[in-house]
Order: structure tokens, then sequence, then C-alpha cells
């Protein structure tokens, strides 16, 4: 079906008045003119004046058209083509990981979708078609996904994939690790049904280091559907009857659990340097004291190797892995540290009445509401950070950014009581220990965790497309300005010859 963008350009049409005009203005009147005999000229003077008319009518006609075409041009020509909007068999979708164990707990409406003609497809890269009879009867370790990408991500890509029209009812557990870090915008709606996995629980070392006894310290975490715990023990190496194993490769000491029924068999490399932490400051004296004494008993509850110095001066020498800069100066360019900085931000100070949230991950913090009174405002082209603590309203108050493979926080208030009682409150320190010692980051979800959702923060958020979008997706359009450009070159051709013959008669 012929359409066109901008139809108004037709109103240029009413330009073929011109050539006509001309066309008009140039008709002469016939002159009598007396010659002795025509007898010898009449029949031929007939012919030449009726060829004459023809060419400037052929003429008059290619230069309406000529304008006609720039117009349509103008009004961009479409060529819209109906394309079948009948619905697609339905897809069934199960990742390749948990084939048995969800076709088990999906069974009965599975069969039915399947009776009903929805295709089974694999939910991964590719969404790979099989018969799920012939993947049910494969070996679990020849099917499983050696590289398994976040639910999420599955579904952008699968926007897609997806044909139009297409029914989809995907089938997965319910674990948070297997989420991702960002919920898709699909056009696509999807049927999406979630479990909770009979293995519901599990166990494994979080991290490992010899402390200044030079007795290891372990951290286990073990997890459930509802909640993943942490607690740390003392270790004798030597002490044989140890849960745990351990080995020196490479000049690395590494411990694992010995039996796999008590925990997650990877092994996990015992840390054995020496965290070195500068803090800086000018004015800032009271908010040096309350951070060194929250730092002193993170060293004396984990037995972290822990070298804190405080400075009053820019000299502050090189090889520090950590530097709290609780200071409004700015940063010369020769103070860098090892892994990352947290510095204070400055710029214009707003009085508030809210509360600082600190890492949703611990549950502990999640119990004291830690009172709010000032902050920095927030930068509103501020991009890429990921925020650590907001206040009451959603809005930043630390933020984490990556600076040439830098950990840079950013902190928009101040570790004083007038700004916030942060520095008062128990879990201050416990909100300093994911920050300062490595491989203890609350912000990352190990693989082993069992933590599940609720449907409803599981599934992702569905944008109906407006009516412009849903016309676009009903038909397939093709331009035609190339072939009137292309009709417009070859009239223009034909009328300049013309012009050029009739010229020369």
């Amino acid at each position: 079906m012929f359409q066109l963008i901008n139809p108004l350009w037709l109103f240029a049409i009413g330009g073929i008045s011109i050539p006509l005009i001309i066309h008009l203005w140039n008709i002469k009147k016939g002159k009598t003119l007396k010659i002795g005999s025509i007898s010898l000229l009449g029949e031929s003077s007939r012919q030449s004046a009726r060829s004459l008319k023809l060419i400037d009518l052929l003429l008059l006609f290619l230069r309406c058209l000529l304008l006609i075409i720039l117009a349509l041009i103008l009004a961009g020509p479409l060529w819209n083509s109906k394309i079948n909007t009948t619905a697609n068999k339905g897809w069934i979708l199960i990742e390749k990981q948990n084939l048995k164990e969800t076709s088990s707990q999906f069974k009965k409406e599975i069969d039915s979708l399947s009776k009903l003609g929805y295709e089974f497809h694999f939910f991964e890269p590719g969404f790979q078609y099989a018969k799920l009879e012939d993947a049910l009867n494969q070996n679990i370790s020849e099917i499983g996904s050696a590289q398994l990408l976040p639910y999420w991500s599955l579904i952008q890509l699968l926007e897609d994939e997806i044909p139009e029209n297409t029914q989809v009812f995907l089938f997965t557990p319910n674990l948070l690790n297997r989420l991702g870090t960002k919920r898709p915008l699909v056009t696509h709606p999807i049927q999406w049904k979630t479990y909770t996995p009979a293995d519901s629980t599990a166990t494994w070392i979080e991290n490992a280091w010899f402390n200044e006894s030079d007795s290891v310290k372990v951290t286990i975490a073990t997890s459930n559907p509802s909640k993943t715990t942490f607690k740390t023990v003392a270790i004798d190496p030597a002490y044989n009857n140890s849960p745990f194993e351990f080995d020196i490769q490479n000049g690395k000491a590494s411990l694992k659990f010995k039996d796999k029924k008590q925990g997650d068999s990877l092994p996990v490399t015992i840390d054995t340097a020496t965290i070195r932490i500068a803090i800086y400051t000018d004015k800032f004296k009271n908010d040096a004291s309350y951070l060194k004494a929250a730092l002193t008993a993170i060293k004396k509850y984990t037995g972290q190797k822990i070298k804190l110095t405080e400075y009053s001066t820019m000299n502050i020498p090189s090889g520090q892995n950590i530097i709290f800069w609780l200071s409004e100066s700015a940063i010369p360019p020769g103070i860098v540290p090892l892994n990352l900085f947290f510095k204070y931000e400055k710029g214009e100070i707003e009085v508030i009445t809210s509360k600082l949230n600190l890492s949703p991950s611990m549950s502990s913090i999640e119990k004291e509401a830690i009172k709010l009174f000032k902050r920095n405002v927030y930068p509103k082209n501020s991009t890429g950070g990921f925020s650590v603590w907001e206040d009451g309203f959603g809005k930043p108050l630390l933020d984490l950014k990556m600076e040439n493979k830098l950990s840079v926080f950013h902190f928009y208030s101040r570790f004083n009581p007038d700004w916030n009682e942060l520095v008062w409150s128990n879990d201050f320190a416990k909100a300093l220990i994911p920050i300062i010692i490595p491989n203890q980051d609350a912000l990352e979800i190990h693989p082993s965790d069992k933590r599940s959702m609720r449907q409803e923060q599981i599934v992702p958020s569905f944008i109906k497309e407006n009516d412009t979008n849903a016309a676009k997706n009903q038909g397939s359009q093709k331009s035609l300005e190339n072939q009137f450009w292309l009709a417009l070159i070859s009239i223009f051709v034909v009328e300049r010859y013309l012009t050029f013959r009739n010229n020369l008669s």
C-alpha cells in the first residue's frame, strides 16, 4: 500500500501552473503571408505545424511530471506491505543447568503446553530448539552449561530473537545469584514461573587470612532461601582434626573443606598481606578520630593484619592499599593507593531530615535507623557510580566508581555527629568491613548463595508499545525515494533531449 510520510508537500504540485502559464504565454497568433503560389508548400506546412505542436505538448507534460515527482519525493513515499499476523507457536524455555528438576516441578504445565504445539527451547544464548524428551534422556554433565549468563541478561537477548506474536513460558529456579544486576525492560510479555530448588542450603569459605599471631582466620558462609549468614573462626594449620585441608602451591597457601558434605570444596587462597591504610585530614580532626576507632575495632575483631597511619600533611608514602581522604582539598596527582580511595566530596550543603541506609545485604544494619542531618547535594550529571549507601529518599550518599582501574568511593556526608549518627552506631565498623577487607565485598553474590526472590521481584518490567510502534510491527515499510529519484533523472534527460531537438527544428 502506497503511503506518504509528509503529505503536506503535495501542495507543491501546484507548481505545475508555472510551465502551463509559460506554455500558453508563448503561443503566438499566426500571420498571413501572401506568396505567388502555395501549391507545392501546403501539405508540408501542415505536417510541420502538427509535429511542432505534439513536441510542445510532450515537453509540457514532462515538465509538469518533473514537478509532481519532486513533490512526491519531498513528501516521503513509502510502500507498506502487510505481514502475516497469525500467532506463531509458543515457546517453552528451560535452562540446561536445572532441566530435570525444573521439568519435574512443572510437569503438568509443560505437558499441557507441549500438547498445544509449544516448542521447547533451551534458555541460553541462541535459544536452541530441541525435543524435550531427548534432552531429558541426556546425561546432566553433558547438557549442563559451562558458562551461565544471568536470567535478566538472557531475557534481554530473548527480546531480539523471539518471533512476533509468540507466547513465551519460562521456568526457572528463584535464586538471587542467577538474576543479574539490572532488571530488563521488555516489550514481549513473558509468563515466568519459578520454584525453590530442593538443594536449598549451601556452605562455603568466603575468605581466609593469616592474623598477626600466625593462626588462620576463616570466614564461613551458610546460605538458605531466606538468608545468608557469616561466621569467623580461628584455626591452627597444624591441627590434624581440622575440617579444612591445607595446600601450598607456587608459594601461595590455600585451604578447602575436606569433605564435600561440609561445604563447597573449591579452594580459597589464604591472604598473607598486610593492609596498609592511610588517613589524611586537615580541618576534620574529629572525623579522623571516629574513623580510626572504627578501623581499630575491625582490626581487633577480624584479626586482619592492618597497619593504620594518620597524616596531617600530603606527604603520604607510596604503597598504601587504602587512603581515606577526609578533606575537601584536591588530591595531588602523586598520591595514588594500590586498591582504593575513600574521599569526601564537596559542594552545596543540604540540611535534611532523613536516615542513612547502609548496605542492604547486612541484615543487622537494616534494624537500626541512622539519622541523617546534613549532606552534600548529589550531582545530577553524575554517571557510572554504584550506590553503596543511600539517604531515605534513595539518593546516593556513598557511591563507588572505577577510575583508572582504581576503586573510588565518593562520600557525600561526613564522619561527624553534626552530619549524621553513623559514628555513634554499632554498625559503623560493620559497614566499613566490606570496603577495606579484600574478598569481603558484600555487594557481590557468591555462586553458591541460596537466597531466593519473590515472584514480583524477579519478573522484568513490561513496556507496552504505543500505537505507532505497534503499527510498525504489523507491516514491512520500504522507502520508494530512490525509485522516484531515478524516475526524476530519467524524465529530466528525456525533457532536455526533446528541448534540444525542438530548438534545432
